[in-house]
């Protein structure tokens, strides 16, 4: 039954293309529904819509999430709800490993500014302002402190929303990121080099080391500059390098000078914009290099290792980026007298119930709030979030009746109203049944055709039922209706279409950007983007989202650019497993195909069928034989598979 069929215009609600799946709701009120006309299935509906649409809820009650000042970390820096969009790189934390990774921002999910309550959680080391039921990724004493043998000190990963926050509930700030590269892109010499140089103002790079500070300073930076330009010659400011040497180095009483030629300054200056290190840079550092830049930022400053003073926002925010994703907590305030102060911490979580205990510089207040709120949606619910100069890690409809029809509520390509953090990523349904109300056989078959429609190729589902209490801390949709999102009830084939699970599903992953291939490794083949508009740097073709294994059936396309003459290529399907690590590692290698080229540029294609188990996910990995390097400039993956 169409909106129309209920006298309804057009939802006035924001547009959205819900592909992750359908999430089941209940009235959390016995309604009986089942043992009355159908007629009373369309009256609760009117009634239901003119409930939440009224002026004792409307927006206010579906508004949800944070204040509008409250920023997310992207790949590039921190923005504001009004720079944001579906695909952005954010930062997320894995509750199950503990550790922060990089995903893309699916939706932003925006509620007008109507009068609200809202939590304050502030003080010098924590400030949040969020909606009550707000959720977020916890660790929760599970026993006495420093007693508990298990890992973690007695802690466990829990979700809980501002207002049940508790003393035993500790914030996360801080987690070592999963996605640092494993081998050195850089040498250690020129990450040593940029933290030396990077707080000198503009102009040609003199390295001034006080002699009296730390001895051993201007041998380490003597070492550098030798590893990374060659041996120094004589030289002077007035005149310059002789020679076209790259630097040299001069002595008075009191420090040491190191002055840099305009190519060798150019060099450090490429990863350092405005004298300001590059996001780029630093997210390509490994764990050991971003320490090494760290440190040695602090050592150039003259500091301890825990402040570490600016005169400019941007370069304090850089250098917390780079403790960020080493897995250090870090805040940024203005100082009284100018410029910015970072201070680093030892800890990486906070527990502000606890904290709010013990002293009266922290407060925890409801407080009214008349501006907009808004929420991030991502694939681990989580995302790393700043206020006030403070950071941490925090979290992110249709109706079928007991006589089988489906009644529309927002309908397609609406944000929904009925899950926070899945509003715009998941449609939703509610059974409109209470506690002790049956879930009627009619029901189940509603849902069941409601979720087979929306996985048509229009509106493309990925077909996963969850329940309301799967995104926050709720009974809804109830015990009975959990337990058949639980064991796959709503998830099977309507009646009469048991031969559509041998329909295979489908993906098709597109290259949009280069990928070099040094000689002789083999590499993952990286895609950019997906069919159904999920972006990123996508590598698993199969297995994401198919915990239990499926069969696939894969092929793919490349373009090459600058072989070597005659070079072989070889490309393969692989399938990894994790490493206990948190990352992946290879557990299985298929079959080579190896065409030859005879040009420097080629097109081949590879295909496989097989079986993945398990926990387990398929990437296509290939290798080029040639004498130098080459890039892939585009490639096409076609997927076929049948999940178990």
């Amino acid at each position: 039954m169409s909106r129309s069929d209920l006298g309804w215009g057009p939802s006035p609600a924001g547009s959205a293309n819900p592909r992750s799946g359908l999430v089941v709701h209940y009235d959390s009120v016995d309604q009986n529904l089942a043992g009355k006309d159908h007629s009373a299935c369309v009256a609760y509906w009117k009634s239901t819509r003119s409930f939440h649409t009224g002026p004792s809820r409307g927006w206010a009650d579906i508004g949800y999430c944070v204040d509008e000042t409250t920023e997310i970390l992207t790949e590039d820096g921190w923005r504001g709800l009004g720079a944001l969009a579906p695909g952005d790189l954010v930062l997320t934390l894995d509750h199950t490993t503990g550790l922060s990774r990089w995903q893309p921002l699916t939706a932003v999910n925006v509620f007008p500014a109507v009068p609200r309550e809202l939590l304050l959680m502030e003080g010098r080391d924590h400030s949040s302002l969020t909606t009550p039921g707000h959720r977020w990724p916890v660790e929760r004493r599970t026993g006495r402190p420093g007693r508990d043998p298990r890992p973690g000190g007695g802690y466990a990963p829990a979700w809980t929303t501002s207002g049940e926050l508790t003393v035993r509930d500790r914030i996360r700030t801080a987690a070592s990121c999963a996605d640092l590269p494993g081998q050195a892109k850089w040498p250690d010499a020129l990450v040593e080099l940029v933290a030396w140089a990077w707080p000198v103002p503009g102009g040609r790079t003199v390295l001034r080391l006080p002699l009296r500070r730390r001895a051993g300073d201007p041998a380490r930076v003597r070492a550098a500059l030798h590893a990374l330009f060659g041996p120094p010659s004589p030289g002077s400011a007035d005149s310059g390098p002789p020679n076209g040497a790259a630097w040299w180095e001069e002595h008075t009483a009191a420090e040491a000078v190191f002055r840099l030629s305009a190519g060798a300054d150019g060099a450090l200056a490429e990863q350092m914009p405005q004298r300001v290190p590059s996001h780029a840079f630093l997210r390509s550092l490994t764990r050991a290099q971003l320490d090494l830049f760290l440190g040695v930022t602090m050592a150039a400053a003259g500091r301890d290792g825990r402040f570490l003073d600016r005169p400019d926002e941007a370069g304090a925010e850089a250098f917390r980026f780079a403790a960020l994703l080493a897995g250090r907590t870090a805040s940024v305030r203005g100082v009284p007298l100018g410029g910015w102060r970072v201070e680093l911490s030892g800890e990486q979580s906070f527990s502000p119930r606890a904290v709010a205990a013990r002293t009266d510089g922290f407060t925890v207040e409801r407080v009214r709030h008349w501006g907009p709120v808004w929420c991030p949606t991502t694939p681990d619910g989580t995302w790393m979030a700043r206020r006030a100069g403070t950071a941490y890690f925090t979290g992110n409809s249709f109706m079928a009746c007991a006589h089988g029809h489906v009644l529309e509520g927002r309908g397609l390509y609406r944000v929904q109203a009925a899950q926070p953090g899945g509003n715009s990523s998941h449609y939703s349904v509610t059974l409109a049944t209470g506690p002790k109300d049956r879930v009627t056989p009619e029901q189940i078959e509603a849902v069941r055709q409601l979720r087979q429609w929306l996985m048509e190729p229009d509106t493309s589902i990925s077909g996963k039922v969850l329940g309301h209490r799967d995104f926050i801390a709720t009974s809804c949709p109830g015990d009975k209706a959990y337990r058949m999102v639980r064991d796959g009830t709503f998830a099977k084939p309507p009646s009469g279409s048991e031969g559509d699970d041998d329909m295979p599903r489908h993906r098709r992953f597109e290259k949009d950007e280069a990928q070099e291939l040094a000689p002789q490794a083999w590499t993952s083949l990286k895609f950019d983007r997906r069919h159904d508009g999920h972006a990123g740097d996508l590598y698993a073709l199969v297995g994401t989202d198919e915990p239990d294994g499926a069969l696939y059936d894969l092929s793919v396309g490349v373009t090459f650019q600058g072989l070597t003459p005659g070079t072989e290529v070889q490309l393969r399907a692989t399938e990894y497993e994790p490493d206990g690590k948190g990352g992946w590692q290879v557990a299985r290698n298929r079959p080579v195909d190896s065409p030859v080229h005879a040009g420097g540029n080629g097109h081949f294609t590879y295909a496989w069928k097989g079986n993945l188990a398990a926990g387990r996910r398929v990437r296509v990995r290939l290798v080029q034989n040639g004498d130098g390097p080459a890039s892939v400039t585009r490639a096409t993956a076609e997927v076929f598979y049948w999940p178990k």
